[in-house]
């Protein structure tokens, strides 16, 4: 067996070409629900395009429980595009030891190609990491979208510690929440984001909009502060590529201790691109708006049991 390359693999390159040289190629493709096509469509073609062995890695329950979930308790889950790159990168470098490659190749662009790559040396620095033939080209903006006017959709959400556990009284996982949220919240254009790029975020606008306000009904003001500080440098870390990184995990551990008391029901309207809350009650409130739009009730302060 030669010199071998994990290539990160879409369907689009064709492996051989891509790495070019005499090195053999390891297509691997990581399944996040963006594509419909047939796994084993995905492998044939990376076969016939010169790759030794192809692997698709189904990631669609990974992405939303350990990524997805992490970044709604921070209230940074938009854009969700920025927490692709480490997903990827790990899964790289999981296929790079069980294949015993010694190089990660890919064709990600932009700040993607910054995390990616960041993501893959945190992990193993002993791999080298390549850009193959187009990861420098731009990636054209999309155009926009229109948004057809309908009828407003109204739904309540019920989160348990800071994550989605039903919607309108259905039980559902978190990667559930997310496929529902898309679903409903992408009919009115929510989450709509633009810029050199455009990305499609519905379920990440709502359900973000939704924990946050009732973060504001169950946690104390001053954390509720200083926790929107940390969001920030959380957000910031993760849009570096800096995912893997200590400081991030500690500052996950902060994140995951303030959603204790973060657990209630928000009544939103999706509707016109918006995300608008009508009503949140938290099981613990310090005030509760109701989701029968009462009038702000303060109840009194209360310091949580440790």
């Amino acid at each position: 067996m030669g010199e071998r390359v994990v290539l990160a693999y879409s369907g689009g390159l064709d492996p051989s070409t891509a790495v070019g040289g005499h090195a053999e190629v390891v297509a691997v493709a990581v399944d996040l629900g963006e594509h419909d096509e047939d796994p084993a469509t995905t492998r044939a073609r990376a076969l016939a395009g010169g790759a030794v062995e192809a692997e698709v890695i189904d990631a669609r329950d990974e992405f939303a429980d350990r990524y997805c979930l992490p970044a709604l308790r921070a209230n940074a889950l938009r854009p969700a595009s920025a927490l692709l790159p480490p997903l990827v990168a790990q899964h790289l470098v999981e296929a790079a030891r069980r294949h015993g490659a010694t190089t990660v190749a890919h064709d990600r662009t932009g700040a993607d190609r910054i995390r990616f790559e960041t993501g893959v040396r945190a992990l193993a620095p002993d791999l080298e990491v390549v850009a193959v033939a187009g990861a420098d080209e731009p990636v054209p903006p999309r155009p926009p979208v229109r948004i057809e006017p309908g009828d407003p959709d109204e739904l309540v959400l019920t989160f348990d510690r800071g994550r989605p556990v039903a919607v309108d009284g259905e039980t559902v996982t978190m990667p559930q929440a997310v496929r529902e949220l898309n679903r409903r919240a992408g009919v009115s254009g929510t989450g709509r984001l633009t810029g050199v790029r455009a990305y499609e975020t519905p379920g990440a606008s709502a359900l973000t909009t939704a924990h946050q306000q009732l973060e504001d009904v169950t946690l104390e003001p001053d954390l509720v502060r200083f926790k929107r500080r940390v969001e920030r440098r959380w957000g910031a870390l993760v849009h570096e590529g800096l995912w893997f990184s200590p400081l991030k995990q500690a500052l996950d551990s902060f994140i995951d201790t303030t959603q204790r008391h973060v657990s209630g029901e928000v009544r939103l309207v999706l509707h016109g691109g918006r995300a608008v809350v009508t009503g949140r009650r938290g099981e613990e409130a310090l005030s509760d708006l109701g989701l029968g739009f009462g009038q702000p009730r303060r109840l009194p302060d209360k310091i949580a049991a440790t």
